[in-house]
């Protein structure tokens, strides 16, 4: 086990075509699963870092292919964002004895994020903005199947949600099992109203938390 004191802060990471960074405090960590269109710098995984250090909780954050800072092609496939999610935190298990993670995604992020829960391992999962079921380039994605096997999941959805609306994470919530919690806030897609979107930060530290070793 790494001492705090032997660990870089912040450490970049490049897994061939995926690069990320590690924001070092503790074995406790979080991922974060951008959506989309998004990648690892948009303001609220860039927020949920401080909130997660004033924790003493360690952050990833991480370009899927074909994104952000990331080589390789983009991709609408559940699976192929899947694997990159795997071989992240892989690469932190690795690098990291006896680690725990807790998970966070933001729309299409929270996608792939229950879809890795429920085939590994996680303490947690907090998701923002997330479909149940979405069609993209003429494929149906349905996650429904996958929720029934998360628990400790937090759904938060903005009531004013231009993209997704509101009834899937009622979808989500009621397929998720216990212990489960649904918040809507007063917010966009992508949260871009600072006040919401704090709050909605806020509920992410407060739910991780509490399922820490």
């Amino acid at each position: 086990m790494l001492l705090r004191g032997k660990m870089k802060k912040l450490e970049e990471f490049n897994l061939k075509e995926i690069k990320g960074i590690i924001h070092y405090e503790s074995n406790n960590f979080i991922v974060c699963s951008h959506g989309l269109y998004s990648n690892r710098d948009s303001r609220k995984y860039l927020e949920l870092v401080e909130l997660a250090k004033n924790e003493g909780i360690s952050c990833v954050r991480f370009d899927f292919r074909g994104c952000g800072k990331s080589k390789g092609n983009f991709s609408y496939n559940l699976e192929e964002r899947y694997k990159d999610l795997k071989n992240v935190i892989s690469y932190v298990e690795k690098k990291f004895k006896n680690a725990s993670f807790s998970l966070f995604g933001s729309s299409f992020g929270g996608m792939v994020s229950i879809v890795y829960a429920a085939r590994n391992n996680v303490t947690s999962i907090a998701i923002l903005s997330t479909p149940a079921k979405i069609e993209l380039e003429g494929k149906k994605i349905d996650i429904q199947p996958y929720i029934k096997n998360c628990s400790n999941v937090l759904i938060i959805h903005g009531k004013k949600d231009e993209l997704v609306e509101s009834k899937n994470a009622y979808t989500i919530y009621r397929e998720a099992k216990e212990p489960k919690k649904l918040i809507l806030l007063n917010a966009d897609h992508s949260f871009s109203q600072e006040e919401e979107r704090m709050k909605a930060l806020e509920e992410v530290i407060k739910w991780i938390k509490r399922y820490l070793h």
